[in-house]
């Protein structure tokens, strides 16, 4: 099975009309991701209250709300997906290596928000790997863009740093999931 896929990243930014930039967008995502993660079945208006809450959407027009929503619908099933599916929204690749790394920066940063916006406790969960990866997600979340050589090389690594994100991201969702009915304990 195919994962369902995500709205296109910039249309959406053009249906936002300049209210959000391209790392700010990513953001949206990364709080799809962390909300999902922790609180599978939430609906698109504890998300959109949770956009507005970060300072990030405030009272979307109807065609970014549609997208929104199309965006939080996509995730939640690509997070359900058994074959591995998700992919992060981030800028198209012909985009310059500095914006997808600063909105990989700002999609790490939503993601937080959007796992850490809870007072429950949910991350108690999560196990000593998981822990160590949010560690590293807080890293690239604070990362500074300052160099704007591009390189093969640096093409490389962001290419591996974004699929090292999709496996914690994953990893996480699962032990936040717990076992179900199916799963066999051994």
């Amino acid at each position: 099975m195919t994962a369902t896929q995500l709205p296109d990243f910039e249309h959406t930014l053009a249906i936002a009309k300049g209210n959000l930039d391209a790392p700010e967008l990513a953001e949206c995502h990364g709080i799809a991701c962390g909300l999902l993660s922790r609180q599978p079945e939430s609906s698109v208006d504890v998300y959109i209250g949770l956009l507005d809450m970060l300072e990030l959407v405030n009272a979307p027009g109807t065609g970014l709300k549609i997208s929104l929503e199309e965006l939080l619908n996509s995730t939640r099933v690509q997070l359900a997906d058994e074959d591995l599916g998700l992919s992060l929204w981030l800028p198209d690749d012909n985009e310059l290596l500095e914006e997808r790394t600063m909105a990989l920066s700002h999609w790490c940063s939503g993601y937080m928000a959007g796992l850490g916006g809870s007072d429950d406790d949910t991350l108690k969960a999560l196990s000593e790997d998981a822990n160590e990866a949010l560690k590293d997600l807080e890293q690239i979340a604070r990362a500074d863009v300052t160099d704007t050589s591009e390189s093969e090389e640096d093409e490389n690594a962001f290419v591996e740093i974004v699929e090292y994100i999709r496996v914690v991201i994953l990893m996480i969702r699962e032990d936040l999931r717990g076992p179900d009915g199916q799963d066999m304990i051994h």
